[in-house]
């Protein structure tokens, strides 16, 4: 199946799955992204890299996530300081180079870890997931949908009553090899650093 966005499929499965719990512990968030695209035996002619390109893409991320405070049938969960979540985003980024463009969708669901309390004014988080790159490396004809897994680091600092700003997420991954590279097993490493907003719906 060709998706054109997997974003705008993931984001709002997630959206209406989490809309039957409780809206005090889930919230939505906007992001600029930046990310450092590694690729190994991508392009027949990448200059001083040799075999590896390492080309900075640039785009929305959007997302929303849900704390588990109770479990069906078992009450309260109880994790000390604390908060157990899911999450789930889609990013869209782009540049052009070499006279053509490189195009990259992702959609993920991790799991998230938050402190209950605030540190230094903030409210750091870790998550990791997994999910579906939906790829075309420039002057290809198609796109390639991979698996991609991604690990994050980052914090929110209260603005308002419900807006946060996401002061920086910083994330690293991989994107299984897939099949439009010109060189030999392609394979991409990807580090993205983000800035955004949230919505907490509390």
């Amino acid at each position: 199946m060709k998706l054109r966005s997997i974003a705008f499929v993931l984001v709002p499965a997630l959206a209406i799955a989490l809309a039957s719990a409780a809206r005090a512990q889930s919230g939505a968030y906007v992001t600029f992204n930046a990310q450092q695209f590694t690729q190994d035996g991508i392009y027949a002619n990448p200059g001083v890299h040799t075999n590896v390109d390492r080309p900075w893409l640039y785009g929305p991320g959007y997302g929303i996530y849900y704390n588990v405070t109770h479990l069906p049938k078992l009450g309260a969960l109880k994790t000390g300081p604390f908060l157990v979540g899911i999450d789930g985003r889609g990013e869209t980024l782009r540049l052009s180079e070499y006279g053509s463009q490189l195009d990259r969708q992702d959609g993920l669901f991790s799991l998230r870890l938050a402190t209950k309390n605030q540190f230094l004014g903030t409210s750091p988080y870790i998550q990791g997931g997994f999910g579906i790159g939906h790829t075309r490396i420039p002057f290809a004809a198609h796109y390639s949908n991979n698996f991609i897994y991604q690990f994050s680091l980052g914090a929110d600092r209260k603005i308002k009553s419900h807006l946060d700003w996401r002061i920086v997420e910083a994330s690293a991954g991989s994107l299984a090899s897939y099949t439009t590279g010109t060189g030999p097993n392609p394979s991409n490493y990807m580090v993205t650093l983000s800035t955004g907003i949230v919505y907490r719906l509390r």
